[in-house]
């Protein structure tokens, strides 16, 4: 890899054409149709829709898709799109040194082709592709988090650059200046995601920083200098300011490979660390329920990042402090054999009973599963769990090396990605309605009119 400075790494990336358009494309279809399920159904929630139209006066349709064909601002159609889908942490995953969610950076490529429709599908999928990249790659190679700043910087970056670069029709200086305008910028505090602090920020933050790359894009347009130096220069340079003096980079050549790679969430609305958890959680639910009277604990063993993550038994203040609680998610499974958004709220019956059992649940790291969540070709997310009874007797050892939205297991996803698509786009689509979205997209040609998708998603029935 080149010892370049992010910003002409970047623009190098992006002024480039991607070697194999066969390799991403179809991924990519797949990555577009999963945020879109997300963003209607989060949409279906009208403090969650109203919330998202901020102050706009535009009028909430039930098609969102529709909604955002009627807003003025490209900021506000990015942050729109955005909070639709990153509300309910059900939208895909990438998981390295840093941690991210490359479809925070779908709306921003959807609001560019919305109002530039002289484009083929293909420059969509292409755009979609090199902002998942940018993400991926910066989460291969540079970690936030063990910093304390949070991973929607990476949003920031990604979304931005792509969008400068097609907004100036790759235009070198203003790439480049949006770049180090966002290094300017500087990370958020990723305290939000954490007891005692944790709260809706984080259903919103992608939205803020996908906004902000927007703006900074628009701005950077303006005569000015590129500000070259502000990653390393060594009093106010970036690294040195943020990054304590270690390097800003990216963990690979950038290519296609992050989007062929992302991780799904097909079953579970649960943070990914502990995906395979709350699955291997329900194929001992009915255990545990046929012998609750002889339980004594569960042990849970995982790797570091999510020890450190989302293994949380302290107190529990909200839906957002559940839904990043490994203990509170594996009890959940375990009791209801089930994970839906329900089981987190306030008013969910089952609330006390979930958080007694969550107390009982041991979770310690087991080094080999570290060891294979870093290793680059294996990139595992594993956990296994196990029931202790007080007859001295436990049940079998369930073992999930890899959840099901793992690239390792696509194409037992798929139809699961589809019955996801179709239960999450039920409050603005029939059934017929729903099938017919998911081939039309699935079968999009590269060079078919980008307004052929927008057509497909706001076409009445």
């Amino acid at each position: 890899m080149e010892p370049n400075n992010i910003d002409v790494q970047i623009f190098d990336y992006l002024s480039k054409p991607l070697a194999n358009e066969e390799n991403h494309f179809f991924s990519a279809k797949l990555a577009i149709l999963d945020t879109i399920g997300c963003i209607i159904h989060a949409s279906s929630y009208e403090n969650v829709h109203s919330f998202a139209a901020g102050e706009t006066s535009v009028e909430l349709l039930k098609n969102p898709f529709k909604t955002v064909q009627n807003f003025n601002s490209l900021v506000d159609s990015t942050w729109y799109l955005t909070v639709l889908t990153r509300w309910f942490d059900y939208n895909d995953t990438f998981l390295a040194k840093e941690w991210g969610h490359p479809s925070d950076n779908f709306g921003t490529i959807y609001t560019f082709f919305q109002k530039n429709t002289s484009y083929k599908f293909v420059d969509f999928t292409t755009a979609l592709t090199k902002a998942y990249e940018i993400q991926g790659s910066l989460c291969l190679g540079t970690s936030l988090n063990k910093l304390g700043f949070d991973h929607v910087f990476f949003v920031k970056l990604a979304s931005g650059s792509v969008f400068s670069h097609l907004l100036s029709d790759g235009n070198s200086e203003i790439v480049k200046r949006t770049v180090n305008n966002i290094l300017m910028d500087g990370p958020s505090s990723r305290a939000y995601r954490h007891f005692p602090n944790v709260g809706k920020r984080k259903s919103w933050a992608a939205a803020d920083a996908s906004k902000r790359g927007i703006e900074l894009s628009q701005i950077s347009r303006t005569a000015d200098e590129v500000y070259d130096t502000i990653q390393n220069e060594d009093d106010w340079g970036f690294e040195n300011i943020f990054m304590k003096n270690s390097e800003l980079s990216f963990g690979k050549d950038l290519d296609d490979w992050v989007i062929q790679n992302v991780l799904f969430k097909v079953l579970f609305p649960a943070e990914f660390h502990g995906q395979s958890a709350v699955e291997a959680a329900t194929q001992l639910s009915s255990e545990f329920n046929q012998n609750r009277d002889k339980f004594d604990k569960i042990n849970l063993y995982t790797h570091e990042p999510a020890v450190r993550i989302i293994s949380n038994k302290k107190e529990l203040k909200n839906a957002s402090d559940r839904d990043h609680s490994l203990e509170y998610m594996v009890a959940a499974a375990l009791l209801h054999g089930d994970l839906t958004y329900e089981m987190y709220e306030d008013n969910f019956s089952g609330l006390a009973e979930i958080n007694q059992l969550r107390k009982k649940i041991h979770v310690q790291e087991e080094p080999k599963f570290t060891e294979s969540y870093y290793e680059f070709s294996k990139r595992h997310i594993s956990n296994s769990i196990e029931i202790l009874y007080n007859d001295n007797t436990r049940s079998e050892k369930i073992t999930i090396e890899n959840p099901i939205g793992h690239p390792s297991r696509r194409e037992e996803a798929i139809p699961l990605l589809e019955e996801k698509f179709t239960k999450n786009v039920e409050s603005a689509f029939s059934l017929k309605k729903a099938n017919q979205v998911w081939n039309e997209i699935l079968n999009l040609k590269k060079d078919d009119e980008v307004k052929k998708l927008f057509s497909i998603l706001i076409e009445d029935e």
